[in-house]
């Protein structure tokens, strides 16, 4: 589910994984149904894992199906481009969504230039739905046309700022091209709409551990990501190794309680 690599420094692993991180859509599979990388977590700092839970089409209903925390969290930590999805979808008509499912079936088979056709389609008739320009952003990338991928990504965000998934994927283009200060801010834009997006929390605390040496925070946000992922060994190991390195520097490490960490939810900076 996430931007990371078993060195979390390769960036090596770009196309072959994309497979895996298809949108779900209405009538098509639930999130719970999608290969789940984070089980293994086996990658830390390549696009090989974008995450499970992108999201381009969704009703209401299905998107509260999805989320196991809707009934158990406040409304401030709810996803914002999933509230508003009933909205967006109202006047979409059905030959667009089928269209849209065709697209997401055939980048399941790998055949990536017939999807994009397709979703070319859907973006003609419905411009506003910024999952399709996410999708053909995956499919760039799975094509290694990084420059395509960041277009459409960009096109994603002016059409719906409030994509999460598409400042996630963002984010880790610009922190490979050594754009540490940008992808910060678009993994905290991430953050913003969605508080608890794992693959955000989990990628802003790599960033923040190993390339922007603010261990205390990174720190926050592994503790952010284990309070709902407490299975997920390799992390644990990652924030283990980001205390050795506060151990190190002679900060102090905070006293924390698991609902402490189970509520945090780090400040934006999309003010800046």
């Amino acid at each position: 589910m996430q931007f990371i690599n078993q060195t979390r420094a390769s960036t090596s692993n770009i196309p072959k994984k994309l497979v895996v991180i298809v949108v779900m859509i209405i009538g098509l599979q639930s999130c719970a149904s999608a290969p789940d990388s984070v089980s293994s977590n086996t990658d830390k700092g390549s696009l090989g894992s974008l995450g499970k839970d992108i999201v381009a089409m969704v009703d209401m209903q299905s998107s509260r199906g999805n989320d196991s925390n809707s009934n158990s969290i406040s409304n401030s930590t709810q996803n914002r481009y999933l509230e508003q999805a009933d909205i967006k979808l109202a006047n979409v008509p059905k030959s667009v969504i089928s269209q849209y499912q065709q697209a997401i079936e055939l980048m399941r088979r790998q055949q990536w230039q017939a999807a994009d056709n397709l979703f070319d389609n859907v973006i003609a008739a419905q411009p506003q739905l910024s999952g399709a320009y996410v999708n053909k952003a995956l499919s760039a990338l799975q094509q290694d046309n990084i420059a395509a991928a960041n277009s459409l990504l960009d096109k994603a965000i002016r059409v719906n700022t409030d994509n999460p998934y598409a400042h996630q994927i963002k984010a880790g283009l610009l922190r490979n091209q050594g754009q540490y200060e940008q992808a910060e801010q678009h993994y905290r834009n991430a953050l913003a709409i969605w508080p608890r997006y794992p693959e955000a929390q989990v990628n802003l605390a790599i960033l923040l551990e190993l390339y922007r040496g603010q261990y205390a925070e990174a720190r926050q946000y592994y503790l952010a990501y284990l309070a709902n992922q407490p299975d997920n060994q390799q992390a644990k190991r990652w924030l283990a190794g980001v205390e050795i390195k506060m151990q190190r520097a002679g900060l102090t490490i905070p006293a924390e309680t698991p609902k402490d960490t189970e509520q945090y939810v780090p400040q934006s900076k999309e003010a800046e």
